[in-house]
């Protein structure tokens, strides 16, 4: 429904730490459509990583992101300070805490011998490029979502065909009876949205820190 999120968003971490703000569900939505799919991807790699290459079974992973997403959503994000790194280099360490706490309590013979795998809260790998894309992605699909929730619908229509689908300004024209001055002024208007909701501070953050 358009206007159902705020046409100037504070920072994601404002929001989530102000629970009677009227963002504060919103950045709920943000958080999990940004860090879910890529929390997974982590404790899907680190579980090799820690088993000599076992794939994770998939309720392992489950069970570690659950974990991250209900804690970071309890009190981890009162501990991120952004003035000692990002959030997503924050979350792989609760992500990494969480996947070597699970392994433990799922082979107790690891409690006792840490040459097994390093502490929960010890230095991790960066990142590969396949969980940096798995941010990309879901930054990428945020911020379509938001688009969506901002602008009219025919507007958003006219966008998604043309520069989504691929269809060209004058198919698009054709298909839906207008001029093609109105296909490139729907797609000129999203477009200039669609920069202002990427500017906000929480893409900016993830996107290019």
């Amino acid at each position: 429904m358009p206007g159902a999120f705020p046409t100037t968003p504070a920072t994601l971490l404002s929001q989530l730490r102000d629970r009677n703000a009227a963002g504060w569900q919103v950045s709920w939505k943000h958080f999990l459509a940004l860090y879910y799919n890529p929390v997974r991807l982590i404790a899907g790699n680190l579980y090799r990583r820690y088993t000599g290459g076992r794939q994770a079974p998939q309720a392992f992973i489950e069970d570690v992101a659950s974990h991250v997403v209900a804690d970071f959503f309890s009190k981890d994000f009162l501990k991120f300070d952004s003035n000692r790194g990002r959030l997503r280099t924050f979350l792989r360490l609760r992500i990494n805490a969480h996947t070597v706490e699970q392994l433990r309590r799922e082979n107790p013979a690891l409690r006792d011998n840490s040459g097994e795998m390093p502490a929960g809260d010890a230095e991790i790998p960066e990142e590969n490029s396949a969980e940096a894309e798995a941010f990309r992605h879901a930054l990428l699909a945020t911020l379509i979502e938001d688009l969506r929730n901002q602008i009219p619908f025919r507007q958003f229509e006219i966008f998604e065909m043309v520069k989504l689908a691929g269809v060209t300004p004058d198919d698009a024209a054709a298909r839906l009876g207008v001029r093609r001055g109105v296909i490139d002024n729907n797609v000129y208007k999203a477009m200039n949205k669609l920069r202002e909701i990427a500017a906000a501070a929480e893409y900016r953050e993830e996107f290019y820190a």
